[in-house]
């Protein structure tokens, strides 16, 4: 059973130093930004999508987002995409980019000469919140490239796992499960295997690190992050939520343990919150049949939405930047990445999607 009942007092003493640290090292917090052009979740989260799908060039195969010098950013049309069905918007705009994705496929898979299952999870999940054939994705079965980077360890891929191997393996479990698809137990227990356990310190216990080289070793105060901890929250909610409910709990007590003074969320305790991780977290707790808006999610009666919220760039901006996410690197102005992400989060729709589209999508500052 959850004990962030009874720890939330001191924990949110701990997040008010966090932050405090967090502003010594000039890290910008959500206060700080001017008023946000909405306060409902799924208003914020439209009016990113509409920024979003402003965002992508065409070509013969379809949408996608650009990169600054030319060609495509296939990781940022994922994302943007995934958005798009996470807000319900822009319904057109995310046809033509899973257009594009689909055409574009057999190349996207293949990074450096081998398959990627980050970005074949991906892909996966797209293609369920598409309706498209898993078995023939532009004419590429990815469940079966996905099968065939499963390495002896059960750990997906063969690329160096130290910064991504629980963030890529949590992806691929979410693109199984997306299509009704069982989880080897090699590689469910190997993300099981991740988690730092009760030997670790109190401050990482529960948690997940990028990669965990030495399962055997205790992890260390600063070795796990919320973003892999709460990606992995969602594959395990996904694969079995009953089975794992008790490490679910645990990642969810060193998550509550990460939240910062406004309610948000940091990549790790001390570097104040960040939209990005934020976001990942509403998913987390979303997927764990929480409620983020919830009593035990609030800090001096904030939410995690309204930290998330507070990074959205306000109607006194540019309009061609109105709805979109800032983030603390991009000093006020929009950011891709944040925006794609604050998405998922605004809408509180963890993954595997369910897509249910409305149209149109509102225009911010017309009211």
């Amino acid at each position: 059973m959850s004990i962030r009942a009874a720890i939330r007092p001191r924990r949110s003493v701990f997040t008010a130093l966090a932050a405090g640290v967090a502003l010594a090292l000039s890290v910008p917090v959500g206060a700080a930004h001017a008023d946000p052009p909405t306060d409902d979740p799924q208003t914020a989260a439209d009016y990113a999508a509409g920024w979003l799908a402003d965002q992508f060039a065409t070509d013969t195969d379809g949408a996608y987002i650009p990169l600054p010098a030319g060609g495509a950013n296939v990781s940022d049309t994922a994302q943007s995409a995934l958005a798009l069905a996470a807000a319900g918007a822009e319904e057109a705009t995310f046809d033509d980019a899973v257009d594009w994705l689909t055409a574009n496929a057999a190349d996207i898979i293949t990074v450096g000469g081998a398959d990627d299952p980050g970005r074949i999870g991906y892909l996966l999940l797209l293609a369920d919140a598409a309706g498209e054939d898993p078995t023939d994705f532009g004419g590429v079965d990815l469940l079966d490239r996905l099968d065939g980077t499963l390495t002896s360890s059960g750990l997906y891929g063969t690329a160096d796992p130290t910064w991504d191997g629980v963030f890529r393996q949590s992806l691929a479990l979410l693109g199984l499960r997306a299509h009704g698809e069982t989880v080897p137990t090699t590689a469910r227990n190997w993300l099981a295997d991740q988690q730092c356990d009760a030997a670790s310190p109190a401050a990482a216990a529960g948690g997940f690190p990028s990669y965990r080289a030495d399962t055997t070793v205790a992890c260390t105060a600063s070795g796990p992050e919320t973003n892999s901890t709460a990606l992995a929250v969602q594959a395990f909610a996904a694969v079995d939520a009953t089975a794992y409910g008790a490490a679910v709990d645990d990642a969810l007590d060193y998550l509550a343990g990460a939240q910062e003074a406004d309610a948000g969320f940091p990549f790790a305790p001390g570097y104040g919150s960040d939209p990005n991780s934020t976001a990942l977290v509403v998913q987390a707790i979303a997927a764990a049949g929480e409620d983020p808006a919830g009593t035990a999610w609030q800090v001096g009666g904030s939410t995690p939405y309204d930290s998330l919220l507070s990074w959205q760039v306000g109607c006194d901006a540019p309009a061609s930047d109105v709805g979109a996410f800032a983030s603390p690197w991009s000093s006020g102005a929009p950011d891709q990445l944040a925006t794609q992400q604050a998405v998922w989060g605004a809408a509180g729709t963890p993954f595997p999607l369910d897509p249910s589209f409305t149209s149109p999508t509102p225009v911010p500052c017309t009211a």
